[in-house]
């Protein structure tokens, strides 16, 4: 089975490496260094909620190497308006492959797999239907209504209020991974938020990247069914509840996997392997090259405090693992 391993790490660097990155690759977007990840991590949550940037665990090893050692317990923050250091919050459940969001100052997590042991002593890996909401004020979690169907290896986004998950599998009993066809919508505004379908979308792709942006929801990249990467842009429209084309992010090979996306005012923003930031064009019809990175990374986390500033975090190149955190700052 291919799975994407995991990078975590907690760092206790001085705040003034914040300005460490000069000016990158574009004269309107500035790149510097936050503290790194002290243990690296891959196919982890990350958001940001009330200043803080939050990591929640991921996988530790390299690619391929599974177990429950190797998952990550930690919930994790940097104060980013004083970075000087990463500092643990708390242990949580081991989760690999789920995706984490943000809103009212609260962090939702969705889904992620699971390392458990056979009565053989093998490790397998099982999806999980877990949907929990994280108070930082009081420093508690609480059970939300679980997915219908466990799931990895799929993203989600916020518009709005909602929350939308895509894409992504179920692993469990020894099965190689069932393809989830169905695409899932919540309100966090409601107190006890339930989940409803949407209209499926038209692939199944895991490994993907999904973001909110201007009233829709983008569903960029992935690998298919076919165990094929793909560049492919998919767009669903809340409104008409249906799902449309978009244009392809730029690339080949390995550039569509593992990639990760943000919607902000300033525009909706795709990272690709080879290490470029893409801008969705004002026209909605081709991407442009808003910088590079000064470290490429897949399975990473491409989080947004507030419209102008965004954060790549964690990740792996090339099966080397990248604890490095950048600030990107959009002028």
């Amino acid at each position: 089975m291919s799975l994407p391993s995991t990078l975590l790490t907690v760092g206790f660097v001085a705040a003034a490496c914040l300005l460490a990155g000069a000016a990158h690759a574009a004269d309107n977007v500035q790149i510097s260094e936050l503290p790194p990840l002290e243990k690296p991590v891959t196919s982890f949550g990350a958001a940001v909620a009330d200043g803080y940037l939050y990591a929640f665990g991921g996988h530790l090893g390299s690619p391929h190497e599974y177990s429950g050692d190797l998952q990550s317990r930690e919930l994790l923050r940097l104060n980013l308006k004083q970075p000087q250091k990463w500092e643990l919050v708390g242990e949580v459940p081991r989760r690999t492959g789920l995706a984490m969001v943000s809103y009212g100052g609260k962090l939702y997590r969705v889904g992620g797999w699971e390392a458990r042991k056979s009565a053989e002593g093998k490790w397998e890996l099982f999806s999980t239907s877990d949907f929990a909401r994280f108070d930082p004020k009081d420093g508690k979690w609480e059970d939300l209504a679980p997915l219908p169907h466990g799931r990895s290896s799929h993203d989600a986004a916020v518009l709005g209020s909602r929350l939308y998950v895509i894409g992504g599998w179920e692993l469990g009993d020894k099965t190689g991974g069932q393809w989830h066809e169905t695409a899932y919508v919540c309100d966090l505004a409601d107190a006890r938020p339930q989940w409803k379908e949407i209209a499926k979308p038209p692939f199944n792709r895991r490994a993907l990247a999904v973001a909110g942006y201007a009233g829709k929801v983008y569903a960029i990249g992935g690998m298919d069914d076919s165990n094929e990467v793909t560049l492919g842009v998919d767009i669903y429209d809340p409104q008409t509840n249906a799902w449309s084309k978009g244009p392809a992010i730029p690339g080949q090979g390995f550039d569509g996997f593992g990639s990760s996306a943000i919607g902000t005012k300033a525009g909706l923003f795709v990272t690709s392997a080879s290490g470029s930031l893409f801008r969705l064009n004002d026209s909605g019809k081709s991407w442009d090259e808003a910088t590079k990175l000064k470290h490429a990374r897949t399975f990473h986390r491409l989080v947004a405090d507030g419209d102008q500033r965004l954060l790549a975090v964690g990740g792996t190149s090339k099966g080397t693992k990248v604890p490095q955190v950048e600030l990107i700052e959009l002028k």
